[in-house]
């Protein structure tokens, strides 16, 4: 929920990441999402998820439209 997002930030602002959370409703439900990037270069974005992997922090890459 929205206080484990609140958490994920804290924990992301802690390892040096600046992340904001976005909402979505799917089916009627509210999911939070926490997000950092965007990213232009794919070499950046393979350094982060790399950085959140050490860390213990699973990873999913969206593409931007």
């Amino acid at each position: 929920g929205q206080e484990d997002a609140e958490g994920m930030k804290v924990k992301l602002a802690l390892i040096g990441f600046e992340a904001r959370i976005v909402t979505a409703e799917v089916n009627g439900v509210i999911f939070y999402r926490v997000r950092v990037g965007p990213y232009a270069q794919i070499e950046d974005m393979n350094r982060v998820r790399s950085r959140l992997a050490e860390n213990g922090i699973e990873a999913s890459v969206v593409r931007q439209r």
